[in-house]
């Protein structure tokens, strides 16, 4: 007789018809939950309890089960797979699995991978959207290291003060990511993992400037000692600091054209600037000869 498990999973823990289950648990204290009429299916790196009746299945490592496995709608060969679909209700923080904004377009390589509480979900889909399998296990929290690596730092000698954004990005590219005398080095990935204030999606976010990321670079001081190693700024699509700004860049707006270059002032050895197109090229090769500079497109 198949007895319908309640499935609920919210950020206080997981319960099954009730109960409080917590992982890792011992086979024991699932089975006192479900009932004893289990398989046991010894593989090569865990062994796995399949209660066929229920469609719910338990991975054991280390002689703990780590993993709860529901199969709702799933042809799996897998010879631990339950012989009936898991036929009661889960509920996640109030909302019924099936009502989840999951669809495979959504999905990464089918599946998606959820937080709630201390539990981390694996939810499975198919071509028709339907979730298949839903997997729970502990949620262990990602250890990041140097979790404070982007956060401000004034620094102790003479900050330069730029006038033009763009002009002080070219700087950055310079001194950060050519001569590396300013660090940390960027990377756009590390810092929107240790981002606190809101999460920062770098895949969704990255056809344009990040905000976050240009606030940094904004506060970013650089110090007055490193102007003079400055002889020569090459603006190019490619450029490191441009691919941490705007990750998918095309290189056809004209997001860091320089509009002003009264902060050449701060670099008395640059001679050589290559920019991108600005239709005011002759104008501002005019302007940077009297100083000593030559100046071309890209």
């Amino acid at each position: 007789m198949r007895l319908p498990i309640a499935v609920t999973i919210d950020e206080t823990g997981i319960y099954l018809n009730g109960i409080p289950v917590e992982l890792p648990a011992t086979k024991n204290n699932i089975a006192e939950v479900l009932n004893e009429d289990y398989v046991t299916r010894k593989l090569k790196l865990a062994t796995v309890y399949t209660w066929d009746e229920l469609g719910i299945t338990a991975h054991e490592t280390d002689h703990v089960i780590t993993s709860l496995g529901f199969t709702i709608n799933h042809d799996s060969t897998y010879k631990y797979t339950p012989r009936e679909w898991f036929a009661g209700t889960i509920t996640i923080n109030d909302i019924p699995l099936a009502q989840l904004p999951i669809t495979k377009k959504r999905a990464i390589e089918d599946f998606f991978t959820l937080t709630v509480g201390a539990a981390s979900l694996f939810v499975s889909v198919d071509e028709k959207d339907a979730i298949t399998y839903l997997e729970i296990s502990k949620h262990v929290p990602k250890v990041i290291p140097e979790p404070d690596k982007y956060q401000f730092k004034p620094i102790a000698g003479k900050k330069i003060p730029f006038k033009d954004f763009n002009f002080k990005l070219a700087i950055i590219q310079v001194l950060m990511y050519e001569q590396h005398v300013l660090s940390p080095v960027f990377d756009v990935h590390e810092f929107a993992e240790r981002y606190q204030t809101r999460a920062i999606d770098v895949d969704s976010e990255g056809d344009e400037i990040i905000p976050e990321v240009k606030a940094y670079f904004e506060a970013l001081e650089i110090d007055q000692q490193h102007a003079e190693a400055v002889t020569e700024i090459y603006q190019d699509g490619g450029n490191d600091i441009y691919m941490n700004v705007i990750p998918f860049w095309s290189g056809e707006t004209d997001d860091f054209n320089i509009l002003s270059f009264e902060d050449v002032a701060h670099f008395p050895n640059l001679k050589k600037i290559t920019l991108f197109y600005d239709e005011r090229l002759e104008e501002i090769q005019a302007a940077l000869r009297a100083k000593g500079i030559d100046v071309e497109p890209l």
